[in-house]
């Protein structure tokens, strides 16, 4: 959509290709869980196809096609550095060029015995107890959660009370657990991105009326440990992983609407999970957890008063 608008109403001074690739799957998510995820499966191939009758869109059904249009615009390019074209923007959408790798969940024992996820399976199988249907969770199967959430729904007996709906952005994610829902209740998984500044109209909706209704939020953030994960793809870490619930908070008309809490792993997994199920069982509208990473776990602050001359 970005693309199609520079096009039409701006002028280009730079000759930029875009490519595409649509075949129909999320390739990282699903290699990390090591399965074809059904809530993964993308039927978009006839948006692309209506693309394809723009003249500077082009789809390529396999490695022949993409290599004429490669050649194309190799020589467009030639061209252009001569100063014998005209600089602008073209989509390239390509299809048919599937690559197989291992998947890289390698033993998954550690998340299994983790203590975020029996903190899942305390808090999530509270929250669905008295429900006749599944408890939708929402999501968009980032990274950040992926592997717990997966494993969670297929091996844990709490899982099988939940009903994924995967939003295809995270931003789709945020704001359908706004809807109303089957016995008032829902779960959101998401990280802290884009979705984040999406959650405010879900949370008046939640929040407004004569109650009924529950939200529960797990915001997750990638763990920076070592110097490569700071390259992650497509995520800019924030300088401090708390703007969930600070954004959150500003919808939150009295404190006995919400809960708000960091969970740092083992060190506090006892209190912070009686805390949550405490709120989802007095029925507090929100509750809003904020995982933190590795690195931000198991701090004391410290408040000091020290004289230095």
């Amino acid at each position: 959509e970005l693309v199609l608008h520079l096009m039409e109403g701006y002028k280009a001074r730079s000759l930029t290709t875009l490519f595409v690739f649509n075949n129909h799957k999320w390739a990282i998510e699903d290699n990390l869980v090591a399965d074809a995820a059904r809530q993964h499966v993308l039927y978009d191939a006839d948006f692309y196809n209506l693309l394809g009758s723009h003249s500077r869109v082009a789809v390529c059904e396999g490695e022949r096609e993409l290599r004429e249009v490669v050649s194309f615009l190799s020589k467009k390019t030639e061209l252009y550095l001569r100063g014998h074209a005209e600089p602008g923007l073209s989509l390239i959408v390509v299809r048919g060029l599937d690559v197989t790798l291992p998947p890289v969940l390698g033993n998954i024992d550690p998340v299994l015995s983790s203590p975020e996820m029996a903190f899942m399976r305390s808090m999530l199988g509270k929250f669905a107890e008295g429900c006749d249907h599944r408890v939708p969770l929402y999501g968009c199967s980032a990274f950040e959660y992926i592997q717990y959430l997966h494993l969670f729904l297929e091996k844990m007996p709490e899982g099988k009370k939940y009903q994924y709906v995967c939003g295809r952005t995270d931003i789709q994610a945020a704001h359908m657990c706004g809807f109303k829902q089957p016995d008032g209740r829902c779960v959101l998984f998401v990280n802290d991105i884009f979705g984040i500044n999406s959650l405010g109209e879900s949370l008046r909706m939640v929040l407004s009326g004569f109650g009924g209704k529950q939200l529960l939020v797990m915001i997750w953030h990638p763990s920076l440990m070592q110097l490569m994960d700071h390259f992650h793809l497509h995520r800019p870490p924030l300088v401090w992983p708390s703007l969930g619930s600070t954004l959150a908070k500003y919808y939150v008309r009295k404190e006995t609407d919400a809960l708000f809490v960091d969970f740092e792993g083992a060190s506090s997994a006892a209190a912070v999970t009686e805390q949550v199920n405490s709120a989802l069982g007095s029925g507090m509208p929100l509750v809003c957890v904020n995982v933190l990473p590795e690195q931000e776990r198991d701090y004391v602050s410290l408040d000091i008063r020290a004289k230095t001359g």
